[in-house]
């Protein structure tokens, strides 16, 4: 039995001992009738009030619960312009929405609208490339707003606002690919989107749901993998999709270390812009780990004069980035965006 039920039965028990006492004088009200009337008309209020106000010791929780999310500092308010997108001269009109192509004057989109970098600059460069932009507003807004211009976005593909979300990263100097979904080693346990590439589909199939992607948005600069591991192993099916690409002026981002990617040593044969990351961090990873990760890529690019980094979105990575960002330049290293360091990085030899 509740407090309040308890003290509801004592209160009434009270009032009517007080109301026989003062009825059983009321047919000659005298000063002491008044006052036990007026004894129980205060015991009413009382009991009410302990019944429905009084001595709860735990406040009623509210219905919505806000999560904070752990954000580095805000840096200075720094945005380099990029090519206002999208360039009429880079793009053709399609059932999905303009296309990229490469212009008349072969101006290449990946090259118009990348984010500026000083060539003159000879420190090692490293790129990073957040991903899953776009599905979770909140922590796309931050990444957007936290992150410094040289970090490049990967934008999902299936999010909602893509367009605009893609539009105002841009605006704020952020280099932008779209998520390219392509078959793992097992699908459909995990299956990237109803957009994926697969092997079991032909040619126009694929370049179908290709166009579908690339119809999303404008202003990017290329594609970059989600999972792929079976559909990259399976040339086939990778060629027309690096060909298609490679026509249209785009530049591709894969998911594997350059040594271990079949998808870089094509591109780099048939002159495809291409990058590859030398480590990659899942959305699940602890900050320990992501910490790891991070360390690792930089000793990459001191090593190797360029390396990527491939980012899910996550509260996490958001929160380790602030302090390992602004640690580059003491370390002698340059952030890139990612098309700064193509041709930059070391693939391995196409299989015979």
């Amino acid at each position: 039995m509740s407090a309040a039920i308890a003290r509801m039965r004592l209160g009434g028990a009270a009032l009517l001992a007080n109301l026989r006492r003062a009825l059983a004088g009321w047919k000659n009200p005298g000063r002491t009738s008044l006052l036990w009337l007026g004894g129980a008309v205060a015991l009413i209020a009382l009991g009410l009030g302990l019944a429905f106000f009084g001595g709860s010791a735990t406040p009623p929780q509210s219905a919505s619960a806000t999560i904070d999310v752990p954000l580095p500092p805000a840096g200075p308010a720094k945005v380099m312009l990029l090519t206002p997108a999208p360039d009429p001269g880079l793009v053709e009109d399609s059932p999905n929405g303009p296309l990229p192509i490469i212009g008349k004057d072969g101006r290449q989109p990946w090259q118009v609208y990348a984010r500026p970098f000083d060539a003159k600059d000879t420190r090692p460069r490293i790129a990073l490339i957040v991903t899953g932009i776009g599905l979770d507003h909140t922590l796309s807004q931050a990444a957007l707003d936290r992150l410094p211009g040289g970090v490049s976005f990967g934008f999902d593909p299936y999010a909602g606002d893509i367009k605009d979300t893609l539009a105002n990263a841009r605006s704020l100097g952020h280099e932008a690919l779209l998520g390219m979904p392509m078959e793992p080693v097992d699908y459909p346990r995990q299956d990237p989107g109803p957009l994926t590439l697969l092997t079991s589909l032909d040619g126009t199939q694929n370049a179908a749901r290709l166009g579908t992607l690339m119809g999303k948005a404008t202003g990017y600069v290329g594609m970059v993998a989600i999972m792929g591991s079976r559909f990259e192993n399976e040339t086939s099916s990778l060629m027309p999709v690096l060909e298609a690409l490679k026509q249209r002026g785009l530049m591709l981002a894969d998911d594997q270390a350059p040594e271990h990617s079949t998808v870089a040593p094509l591109a780099a044969q048939m002159q495809l812009p291409w990058v590859a990351g030398n480590r990659v961090i899942d959305a699940e990873s602890d900050p320990a780990t992501i910490d790891r990760a991070l360390a690792d890529l930089a000793a990459a690019a001191q090593r190797n004069g360029a390396a990527l980094g491939i980012a899910a979105l996550s509260p996490a990575l958001l929160d380790r980035l602030g302090p390992w960002l602004a640690a580059l330049d003491g370390k002698g290293l340059a952030l890139a965006p990612a098309s700064a360091i193509v041709a930059r990085q070391t693939a391995a030899q196409p299989a015979p």
